[in-house]
């Protein structure tokens, strides 16, 4: 009677009509997420997470933008992607739940059969006609990279995924709910949410870790280490081209384009009389050139590192506008890209002597997160002009407003007069040499000035002729400071044009920062 009775005791009760149908819901929620991810980056698939984190971005306020990436970064992005994988797994998992109150979870095979078939397609409908067009993609996906048919596929595939997986765990788990040794075969209501919530604090803190290691691994990145003081080599001044590893990268997106050269192709169409169409091959066997040329981001703050200088090689856009042959009338270029990113600029900056589609930089060819195979290179206006992946050339007859400017960022996107102190750091002992950076886009720099009194009075530093008139100078100042004392050293540029830089302090949003650098440095 002992022994029946602890048997009893041990066997736990079925579960619930509501526990299964959890459960379900939640296997295939995962199935369909893992079916998604593995399209996505394998297939290079249309991914609705990735498409509802591009969104939130793009209609998220500019300053919200600005303070996500500047606590985080890149990785910013990432946490939002993430948080977004979990949205559309609670989604499917209520989608599932909903599907339940048609349909039990006990139905005959058949009924199951027939209705998770008409279920998912009626999930892959609403996401190609509904889902996707709110997030930016057109209808079934008719603006994404992907296009329609490569879209539809890929998410049928997906909702397949899904229906199967759904039919497959409603029928385990109505006749397993018991294991053999009498456990209940569901995984607990509160295992499911803590396990959830495990995986995305996980990922979370892994992203913020390696954002602060990368942060830790970069800071100094494209500097003078262990130079001799002797201008240039002067302890954590930019080098004067800045490496590949080392440059900036910036995008819109969570996970950047990986484009295959050998499918890629370049068009130029809109209002020209020959519109053409160019290989990679075909690009980089035109006559190029090589030009040296500063690259900034809009973002960069006063004193910040979002700014590098490399040696770039590509084709003139102008002798291909002019081979295409421009129609009357024409006002914009507009440059499209793998990323769906769209922008434009003037005739006039388009048709400028430095304007560039560059396919190399610093004598290799472009990085993925450098824009491979083709970017363009403006000299004058800030990077994000500067479009990465382009794959199509437009030339049209009004001013259209870009990706950016579309959510506030300035169209025009000049370059403003900005200077740097990169040395010294933060202490020095006996004389020592003042050193950084001054840059005005295609205005050049005219004059730079010291203050080593907070302001008070300035003296002229000496500037090193720049490597072109698109890159920025290095200029450097000597200085012997009374001992045992504090200072405050500011810096300011003057233009080629004879306008100095603005002391006036503003954020990068909506047209770059501006004001003074300073740096406070202790003499012993």
């Amino acid at each position: 009677m002992e022994i029946l009775r602890l048997n009893i005791d041990q066997t736990e009760k079925p579960p619930t009509e509501s526990e299964v149908r959890l459960q379900v819901a939640l296997l295939a929620a995962m199935s369909a997420i893992a079916a998604s991810l593995i399209a996505r980056f394998v297939f290079d698939a249309p991914l609705v997470p990735e498409l509802l984190a591009q969104f939130i971005f793009a209609v998220a306020p500019i300053w919200v933008v600005e303070a996500a990436v500047g606590m985080l970064g890149p990785f910013a992005k990432h946490l939002a992607f993430v948080a977004c994988v979990v949205v559309y797994l609670i989604a499917l998992i209520f989608a599932a739940l909903a599907y339940f109150r048609f349909v039990p979870a006990r139905a005959s095979t058949f009924a199951r059969r027939i209705s998770v078939a008409a279920f998912a397609l009626v999930l892959w409908a609403v996401t190609l006609f509904a889902v996707i067009p709110v997030f930016g993609g057109g209808l079934a996906g008719r603006y994404l990279r992907q296009g329609v048919l490569f879209t539809a596929i890929s998410q049928f595939i997906v909702y397949a995924v899904y229906g199967v997986a759904l039919q497959l765990t409603s029928k385990f788990y109505i006749e397993k709910p018991i294991t053999a040794d009498g456990k209940n075969n569901l995984i607990s209501r509160r295992r499911i949410v803590r396990g959830v919530g495990y995986a995305v604090l996980a990922v979370g803190v892994y992203d913020i870790a390696w954002s602060l290691f990368h942060s830790w691994l970069n800071s100094g990145a494209g500097r003078v280490h262990g130079g001799d003081g002797v201008f240039p080599n002067v302890d954590n001044l930019a080098l004067e081209i800045t490496p590949n590893k080392d440059f900036y990268e910036v995008s819109k997106n969570a996970f950047d384009p990986q484009v295959d050269s050998e499918r890629w192709k370049l068009e130029i169409t809109g209002l020209v009389e020959n519109p053409l169409t160019f290989t990679y091959d075909e690009i980089k066997s035109l006559p190029s050139i090589e030009q040296y040329a500063t690259l900034a981001c809009i973002s960069n703050e006063v004193g910040g590192d979002l700014i590098g200088n490399a040696l770039w090689r590509g084709v003139r856009l102008k002798d291909l506008l002019a081979q295409a042959g421009l129609k009357p009338g024409v006002v914009d270029i507009v440059l499209r890209a793998s990323d769906d990113y769209t922008d434009s600029i003037s005739l006039e900056r388009a048709t400028q002597d430095g304007t560039l589609l560059v396919f190399e930089m610093n004598g290799e060819p472009l990085t993925p997160t450098h824009g491979f195979p083709v970017r363009l290179i403006v000299p004058g206006i800030y990077g994000m002009k500067n479009v990465k992946w382009i794959t199509r050339i437009e030339a049209i007859d009004r001013d259209l407003k870009g990706y950016w400017q579309r959510r506030g960022w300035d169209d025009r996107a000049e370059y403003k007069t900005m200077s740097r102190i990169d040395a010294p750091d933060s202490a020095v002992t006996g004389e020592a040499t003042i050193a950084g950076i001054a840059f005005a886009g295609d205005r050049g720099i005219s004059k730079v000035e010291v203050s080593t009194d907070g302001g008070k009075t300035w003296e002229q530093a000496e500037i090193k002729t720049p490597l072109s008139p698109y890159a920025w100078s290095l200029w450097h100042s000597q200085w012997t400071p009374p001992q045992s004392s504090k200072h405050k050293i500011i810096v300011r540029a003057t233009d080629g044009r004879g306008v100095t830089q603005t002391s006036q302090y503003a954020p990068p949003a909506p047209d770059g920062s501006s004001g003074y650098h300073s740096k406070i440095v202790n003499s012993k």
